[in-house]
């Protein structure tokens, strides 16, 4: 018979057969001797789509409310709808870590729409590649804090997009190729990149 440990722990320690150190080194050890449950593919594959469509779902009502709504309640909404996905992520960490990933991402891929529509609120017309390198610091800092993959795929692209508005805006010239070249080449790398199961963390 199937034992859910956390449950029989707590009701161990509960009823003085156990002490608290004695069920923290038993929950260590078994995180430790069991394998991560990885979740099968079609759940990953609901899981990314079902990602896409909230985070694309949230993006239109907000656009479609964008005009009704004073700039103190559109920065309201944009701090909420960032933090929200996050706060859903850590939530659901301990359940369901396939999901905590997704909303995780679906957290970062909205700080990307804040930072541009913050800059639409007041009507900053600054340097447009910094907005991307915002938003890939945002991704790495999830990256370093998570260590979940959609997080260090995220900086993946963002960082090359950053540096080649940096070329276009340094630059101002039409030829293309020496930036195309390099995302070319870039994209050789990363499909050709062979990294351990061991060095990714966050699989669902």
């Amino acid at each position: 018979m199937r034992i859910e440990l956390e449950t029989s722990l707590e009701r161990w320690v509960g009823a003085q057969i156990l002490d608290r150190e004695q069920a923290d080194r038993i929950r260590q050890f078994e995180q430790t001797r069991v394998p991560e449950r990885r979740a099968r593919w079609p759940v990953i594959v609901a899981l990314a789509f079902g990602g896409i469509m909230l985070a694309a779902g949230v993006l239109l009502f907000v656009s479609a409310h964008w005009d009704e709504l004073s700039p103190a309640y559109r920065m309201t909404l944009l701090v909420a709808m960032v933090t929200g996905f996050h706060a859903a992520g850590a939530l659901a960490l301990a359940r369901f870590r396939a999901l905590a990933i997704t909303l995780h991402a679906c957290g970062t891929v909205s700080l990307g729409a804040a930072i541009a529509l913050a800059g639409q609120i007041f009507n900053m017309q600054e340097h447009w590649p910094a907005a991307v390198l915002l938003w890939a610091a945002g991704a790495i800092a999830g990256w370093l804090l998570l260590g979940d993959w959609p997080q260090l795929a995220l900086a993946a692209v963002l960082l090359p997009w950053w540096l080649v508005g940096e070329w276009t805006e340094a630059t101002s010239s039409r030829d293309f190729y020496i930036p195309a070249a390099g995302i070319l080449l870039l994209a050789i790398c990363y499909l050709s990149v062979r990294i351990g199961r061991d060095r990714v963390r966050g699989k669902g």
